[in-house]
């Protein structure tokens, strides 16, 4: 093992590790804040290009593909040639992305640069984790993974609300533009924040086998979604046994490996790593398609615009920002897994809420959007507290690469999941005029059948919700 330097004192010790989270969390904002402004964009941006629904799910599906395709891969490539350096070169492609991206004169060109700015927030949201992991291994961990947390939530918060405002006055392109200066931001901190802290490398070799049968798994998940939404269950049947081979032979390079991208053996001997896993997976599945499925509900069925759409869709979010510090130090007093099995269930309890009540009532949906924030609030920091906490330092970067996975791979099976609802509920006809520039509000049938898709997927996602509840509780032998 080398390092990359030493801090000179135990007061330049302290004071880089302030630096480093000023830096993370700058980077932990921007990922969920760009996603999701973009989500919150699509209405505008179909009534730009004149695309229809199945062409739009693609935006947001094509900015969080890379981040679970590609995280556990660039974790162990961290690990062996440095998280400083592949954290700087996050930041630098998502900024440059970002600006191409305003410029976009087509659809197509805008889905390129759009998934490639998903490549960058996965370099630089597999070494934000594992940094503040290394730099408060021993004491302040579940704070900093706190205060990383309200990034997060703070960029959530502030998306539909800026995206709101940015939309009505600038058009939707501001939405992109925004994004460069605080990627170049973080880039630019960076070189003072990190230069002196220890910062571990891993000599090992990379399992490139085992990455590129990953992403092929991952490409024909996303190809079995899509199929079945455009064209139904017939159909995608066909990609099944492609799924089911490409799995066998991950599992079958990994186990044959020396140094596997996934250490099968994390998994099957570490019961607390292997089920909060699970839970952050549960999680993201039942709640990040609320912005995608609320921002179509609302700018498009009942015709509000996009700044007062995004007050309202603020709720949520804003419970987040303050309910994550205290999980985190909460955590560490107590223990993360009640906690975050607490979250959980009233996370289930919001989806609930969300079926039952009429959405008609836009206080019903602020109500409930509040509950789910604190859920999610209580649910964050405590879980991915178990996660790293329960990794070895050697395998910080793994664990950071494995649980933002989780997490991605979550949000990504959410807006595809809630797109198949939708499309399951209303007629072909219905998804390619949605975006044609006609006001669709002014037809009781779009709302009708709109619903009955949204109510369905709330209902699916209390049941994972309760499942997630559950499986927040499992934990090592002995602990």
């Amino acid at each position: 093992m080398q390092n990359q330097g030493k801090p000179s004192s135990s007061v330049n010790v302290v004071f880089a590790r302030k630096s480093l989270i000023t830096t993370t969390s700058i980077s932990a904002f921007l990922t969920p804040f760009s996603s999701s402004v973009l989500t919150f964009a699509v209405p505008e941006i179909g009534y730009a290009f004149r695309a229809n629904f199945y062409q739009l799910v693609w935006i947001p599906v094509l900015i969080l593909f890379p981040l679970p395709s590609f995280m556990i891969f660039f974790g162990k490539l961290s690990d062996v040639y440095g998280r400083v350096k592949m954290y700087r070169v996050g930041t630098l492609l998502f900024a440059t992305s970002a600006i191409a991206a305003f410029f976009s004169p087509s659809l197509i060109a805008l889905d390129a640069l759009v998934f490639l700015m998903g490549v960058g927030a996965a370099l630089i949201s597999t070494n934000s984790t594992a940094l503040i992991t290394q730099a408060f291994r021993n004491r302040g961990r579940g704070f900093a993974l706190g205060i990383n947390a309200m990034s997060v939530y703070l960029g959530l918060t502030m998306a539909p609300f800026a995206g709101g405002f940015l939309i009505q006055v600038f058009g939707w392109r501001s939405v992109l533009l925004v994004n460069a200066p605080l990627s170049l931001a973080a880039f630019i901190i960076s070189l003072y924040s990190m230069k002196d802290l220890e910062l571990e490398i891993f000599n090992e070799e990379i399992d490139i086998t085992g990455a590129v049968t990953f992403v092929l798994f991952f490409i024909s998940i996303v190809l079995f979604l899509s199929v079945t939404e455009i064209y139904g269950y017939m159909y995608s049947a066909y990609i099944i046994p492609e799924i089911t081979l490409l799995f066998i032979l991950f599992l079958f390079a990994e186990r044959r490996s020396k140094n596997p991208l996934i250490d099968v053996d994390l998994f099957l001997k570490n019961r607390t790593f292997t089920a909060s896993n699970i839970t952050a997976l549960l999680n993201y599945i039942a709640t990040y398609s609320i912005v995608f499925v609320f921002t179509i509900y609302l700018q498009v069925i009942l015709g509000i615009s996009p700044e007062i759409s995004g007050l309202i869709l603020v709720a949520e979010p804003v419970f987040m920002v303050i309910f994550s510090p205290l999980s985190g130090l909460l955590a560490e007093r107590y223990g993360s897994r009640i906690l975050a099995s607490l979250g959980m269930l009233l996370i289930g309890f919001a989806f609930l809420m969300l079926y039952t009540l009429d959405l008609k009532n836009l206080v019903n949906i602020v109500l409930s959007l509040s509950v789910l924030g604190i859920g999610f609030g209580l649910f964050s920091a405590p879980n991915t507290n178990s996660v790293m906490g329960s990794a070895s330092p050697g395998k910080y970067g793994l664990a950071s690469g494995t649980l933002g996975t989780m997490r991605f791979t979550g949000q990504l099976l959410s807006v595809t999941i809630a797109s198949l609802f939708l499309a399951s509920s209303m007629s072909r006809k219905m998804l390619l005029s949605m975006f044609s520039g006609f006001y669709v509000q002014s037809s009781n049938l779009y709302y009708i059948y709109f619903m009955s898709g949204l109510k369905a997927m709330m209902l699916f996602s209390a049941i994972i919700s309760f499942i997630g509840a559950y499986t927040s509780l499992m934990k090592n032998k002995g602990k």
